[in-house]
């Protein structure tokens, strides 16, 4: 029997009902997902399959929701010439962050520009270990009193000294490290704004327009930094068009978008490696390693971490825009999905790692040997796949490794628990079917990362053993 004709992918096209859709999005992308997944399926319980596209309406636009992990590869691998970065993200994004540069761009400028690019990140990871090593050493020191603090936000605390430090050798007590800060946080306000317009009255300005004169200065200070003699920036400038890229992507790379996504990774392996199991009386699995960098101590960290990125991934997803009208393919057998040229495809990451289609019956568990163990397990979506891969990946998880050998150097112990459903259902300690849409919505923040929405407090000391 041959197959049905490709069709739109079920869900909402109307324009009213799509403004209630942007902010039951905004509020919880996995709850607005899943409620419209299992809307689907009561309406066709003929279907099985456990991920579909689905098509709703968000800031007045059709968008197709992408969760599958096969259908996501197809998108950014497969048919990745088929769609392109700067139309889903030009609102967004291009009033922030001066194009040209490797979000915003497709094609043949956007691989001219990545080559030249991966031969300046090329050896960064191992030039930043020893830094990055010194000031998480320095940022933990300051919590071994045992006082209570909010994970999270000690980790965000860390990752701005990281990102600033790295990029342009910033340390965290000068003025101009406070100004970047503030500077960045006032941009990111603005991109997110649910006021998309720029107002200035006089007397009072609309977030995004703070976010776009943030912008303005920051791109004067970066272009004066990078280019004096005192800047100790990893890549070099031969002239003032390569200086003025590299300050373009120092932009990006030391926004408070790249600083939240790193505290989001490092709150996850933070609370993985001390508080998982400990409420079953085992020790928390930092105790179970070498606390000397061995091979073998090194291979299950990198396991954690693989696992923590494929259940908890920094950034929900990211969006792409179809440039003609493009077919998925079906999961099942049933009608492939139709994408007509200008619709929005948001890729949903979080939902792609625990497909169970590619990860097997535990898709929604946290295995700390599951990269140890099977070379075949796939990798979840934090850094996206094919040609317009993050190219930040592989410096990110040396960040994160770093980080965490350092404190399995200082012998840290953690005191402290994880309660709240969604963060545990987040981290992968709960079977996803016992955690509600609401207990979810209520306990996680998911834009613009992912997050616990209230504290996590926990106790930092060193270990007497």
């Amino acid at each position: 029997m041959s197959k049905p004709e490709a069709q739109l992918p079920p869900g909402s096209s109307s324009t009213l009902r799509g403004l209630s859709e942007t902010f039951s999005f905004y509020s919880s992308p996995e709850s607005f997902i899943t409620s419209r997944i299992r809307d689907f399926y009561k309406q066709s319980p003929e279907l099985v399959a456990s991920r579909s596209v689905v098509r709703a309406k968000v800031l007045n636009r059709n968008v197709a929701v992408v969760s599958s992990h096969a259908q996501i590869n197809q998108i950014l691998c497969d048919d990745s010439a088929r769609y392109e970065a700067r139309g889903a993200y030009e609102e967004l994004m291009a009033p922030f962050y001066p194009s040209p540069n490797l979000l915003l761009s497709d094609g043949a400028q956007h691989r001219q520009m990545r080559d030249t690019w991966e031969r300046r990140v090329d050896t960064l990871p191992s030039k930043a270990t020893p830094l990055i090593g010194k000031l998480t050493e320095e940022h933990f020191e300051s919590t071994l009193s045992g006082v209570e603090t909010d994970v999270y936000e000690l980790m965000k605390t860390l990752s701005w000294k990281i990102l600033l430090g790295v990029f342009l050798d910033l340390n965290h007590d000068t003025p101009l490290f406070a100004e970047i800060e503030s500077l960045q946080e006032i941009l990111m306000r603005g991109q997110f704004s649910l006021l998309p317009v720029s107002i200035n009255t006089g007397f009072w300005s609309s977030p995004r327009k703070k976010g776009i004169d943030a912008r303005k200065k920051l791109e004067g200070l970066l272009l004066d930094h990078l280019g004096s003699k005192e800047s100790a920036c990893p890549f070099t400038a031969t002239d003032s068009h390569e200086l003025k890229d590299i300050a373009n992507h120092t932009l990006l790379s030391t926004s408070s978008l790249a600083v939240k996504g790193l505290a989001s990774v490092l709150t996850a392996l933070f609370l993985n490696l001390y508080l998982y199991e400990c409420e079953g009386g085992r020790p928390p699995l930092a105790a179970t390693m070498s606390q000397n960098d061995s091979t073998e101590s090194s291979k299950r960290l990198r396991s954690i971490l693989m696992e923590t990125e494929r259940l908890s991934p920094p950034i929900v997803g990211i969006m792409r825009r179809s440039t003609s009208d493009n077919v998925i393919s079906s999961l099942d057998g049933e009608a492939d999905t139709l994408v007509p040229k200008g619709w929005d495809c948001w890729l949903y990451f979080a939902g792609a790692g625990r497909d169970p289609a590619v990860v097997g019956p535990t898709w929604d568990r946290f295995d700390p040997d599951r990269y140890c163990n099977d070379s075949t397990s796939p990798e979840g979506m934090a850094f996206g796949a094919g040609p317009k891969m993050c190219l930040g990946r592989d410096l990110v998880r040396e960040m994160a490794l770093a980080v965490a050998q350092t404190w399995l150097r200082m012998r840290l112990r953690v005191e402290g628990k994880v309660s709240a459903k969604g963060v545990r259902g987040w981290l992968g300690w709960e079977p996803q079917d016992s955690v509600s849409l609401e207990e979810t919505a209520a306990d996680m923040k998911q834009l613009p990362t992912q997050r616990p929405s209230k504290p996590v407090l926990v106790r930092v000391v060193r270990s007497e053993n």
